[in-house]
């Protein structure tokens, strides 16, 4: 019996063929990508070059100024500090609060009014800044201050006893302006 002999050329032409099913392979999935990526994932969002050099614009809700509040000492005789305020007052402002916001200048704070006093506790999942809360009683008293918390955090972070208000400002402001529990807060909210 003979030896099957293996003509060169099969070989070639197998090895092409199977190149060119590889090639063909890549080229589709290469078009099938690019359709996807530019016609049909519509929920990617794009980022301008305006937006790389200005982050802020990148969907980051924006201060709105709509009230005041003032810091006063224990015996409510002198005002610590003065603020803008941000007010969150329905459910769905509170749970917004200040979530990805990237900067707040110095005297500004996010003022939350509660439907009633209660024991509150906070978190800051989706918090990129450090921030400063304060918990305050229906007679305005502070009655609770957790200084510098970390962003990101979903650890809850409660208040001593019921409030009814809280506020929420940078990352040690409550320590620079001498701000303690036991103070008091007042604010007005523009209409």
């Amino acid at each position: 019996m003979s030896k099957p002999t293996t003509n060169p050329e099969d070989k070639i032409t197998k090895i092409s063929s199977a190149r060119k099913l590889l090639v063909l392979a890549l080229v589709g999935g290469a078009i099938v990508a690019i359709v996807y990526f530019f016609f049909l994932n519509k929920e990617e969002s794009y980022i301008t070059s305006d937006q790389l050099n200005n982050p802020k614009v990148v969907d980051e809700p924006q201060f709105i100024e709509e009230g005041q509040l003032w810091f006063l000492s224990e015996g409510q005789q002198d005002t610590l500090q003065q603020i803008t305020i941000e007010v969150a007052d329905d459910q769905e402002q509170r749970a917004q609060g200040m979530m990805y916001r990237s900067a707040m200048d110095e005297l500004q704070g996010m003022l939350f009014i509660h439907d009633r006093s209660e024991t509150q506790a906070y978190w800051m999942k989706n918090t990129k800044l450090p921030l400063d809360i304060i918990y305050v009683g229906e007679n305005k008293e502070i009655v609770t201050i957790y200084q510098g918390v970390m962003p990101y955090s979903k650890k809850s972070i409660p208040s001593s006893s019921e409030a009814l208000y809280v506020v929420e400002v940078n990352a040690g402001f409550t320590g620079r302006h001498k701000i303690e529990e036991g103070d008091f807060i007042e604010f007005e909210v523009f209409n």
